[in-house]
């Protein structure tokens, strides 16, 4: 009983492998982020900010043309002045010597039918407003290309989890095999009595840590596989890679170049939106005048009928003169803000120049990790073949094979982290600095 618990695990394994796999999706790096860009919800989401904020810039240049508006009211009354100016509009007024037909004249019935043009002359809300209205669509634009880029270092990241996944779990099936070999070994040790039984199940402990970690990584892969699928825009299901990421697809980035990043281009609009907030407040110090024109309509009994027509023309100006402090407060607010996020600006700026040096920093270190990771992995394969050997002869104890076996896998582990990570280092260089889409894209795709 003991023995079948003891390969109960192997058995599950095997079932697992036998059992056919799903059909799961390939595709490579450039398919990821072209499908990223096209498909993720969050970038669609910013382009659909970016087509509101440039509707509402169009709309604010709009005011600057004519207004046509057309009204229809119905009015019956006895009241004598509108009763009176109703007789008038429908060209029905007749004299009478006697008071009481303007005093107390009958009920009439009015139609009127209003066709009314408005033209703003000088107003500098709307030259302000559209100002304001276009510096928030650049704003947006600037926006979106930072979420674009989010979007694909978060795809590019998921790609290298999910390659990473597969070199674990290459590494983990060779751990595997190994282990069993060193089970095989002790075993036959133990048979020609030149082994204890002791070695035997401590190699057996060893052979089923490696099928934990195999059955670990395999659900690891699956995981990035389910993430990749995410970050590309699916709304389910499991997306595998068509081939490795390979670390010259990104050259060492430049430390001296100029940052362009969406999001600090967009609180610089930002704060000059709110120099001109203060310049509009300002602005309401001036007059408004505007220019209306009308043609009217009135009927006794139908709607849009014609029973006399009449038109005008009027110019006005409106100007504020004296309002208690109002206007003087609102503009002291819009200087307040202002330096507000200006000073935001600049903090801001300070920490994207600070995370640029430490991203930097990181890939210089990763470089180092990598050559590391790489001799260790050749130092401890080396020494584990060495004292393999040995201990076949003899000449070894096997607490020397299991230590070396275990740390093995773990550089292994290491080496596949340190592969990705470079990658994922320069990448994220890239991104501090704004430049990601132009380093990893075409020019083509790197346009919104």
């Amino acid at each position: 009983m003991k023995s079948c618990v003891r390969y109960l695990p192997l058995f599950l394994l095997l079932i697992i492998a036998a059992s056919p796999a799903r059909a799961v999706e390939r595709v490579s790096l450039d398919q990821a982020l072209s499908s990223t860009l096209r498909d993720q919800p969050l970038v669609l989401s910013s382009a659909a900010e970016v087509s509101a904020a440039e509707a509402d810039a169009r709309g604010r240049f709009s005011r600057y043309l004519p207004r046509l508006t057309l009204s229809e009211r119905f009015v019956r009354t006895n009241e004598p002045a509108s009763s009176l100016f109703i007789a008038l509009n429908q060209k029905r007024f007749k004299l009478s010597q006697e008071a009481s037909a303007y005093n107390d004249p009958p009920a009439r019935s009015n139609f009127e039918t209003r066709l009314t043009l408005n033209q703003p002359l000088f107003d500098p809300d709307l030259k302000f407003d559209r100002e304001r209205a276009a510096l928030n669509w650049s704003a947006a634009n600037a926006l979106h290309d930072r979420y674009r880029e989010g979007a694909v270092l978060a795809t590019l990241v998921a790609y290298l989890n999910v390659q990473q996944g597969h070199s674990r779990l290459e590494w983990a099936k060779q751990s595997l095999r190994e282990a069993e070999e060193l089970v095989a070994m002790a075993r036959e040790r133990e048979a020609a009595g030149i082994g204890l039984h002791a070695d035997t199940l401590r190699s057996e402990v060893l052979q089923n840590d490696a099928r934990r970690q195999l059955l670990t990584a395999g659900n690891t892969l699956k995981t990035a596989q389910r993430r990749l699928a995410l970050a590309i825009g699916r709304a389910e299901g499991e997306v595998d890679i068509a081939a490795p990421a390979m670390v010259d697809i990104l050259a060492l980035p430049d430390a001296e170049a100029s940052m362009r990043r969406g999001d600090l281009e967009a609180m610089a609009l930002t704060v000059e939106g709110a120099d001109l907030a203060t310049r509009q407040q300002k602005a309401t110090y001036l007059p408004k005048v505007g220019l209306q024109a009308s043609y009217l309509r009135n009927d006794n009994d139908l709607p849009f009928a014609e029973d006399a027509n009449a038109w005008s023309i009027s110019a006005g100006m409106e100007w504020l003169l004296f309002d208690s402090g109002e206007r003087s407060s609102a503009v002291a607010g819009a200087r307040a803000r202002h330096l507000a996020m200006d000073l935001q600006r600049r903090e801001e700026e300070r920490q994207a120049k600070l995370a640029v040096i430490e991203a930097l920093q990181q890939a210089e270190e990763a470089v180092v990790q990598l050559e590391l990771a790489q001799s260790s992995l050749a130092a401890a394969a080396a020494s584990r073949d060495l004292v393999s050997q040995r201990y076949a002869a003899g000449l070894a104890v096997l607490t020397d094979l299991l230590n070396i076996q275990t740390e093995l896998a773990r550089v292994r582990s290491e080496l596949a982290a340190a592969e990705t990570g470079l990658l994922t280092a320069r990448a994220n260089v890239y991104y501090e600095q704004g430049t990601l889409l132009q380093a990893l894209l075409h020019e083509s795709e790197a346009l919104p």
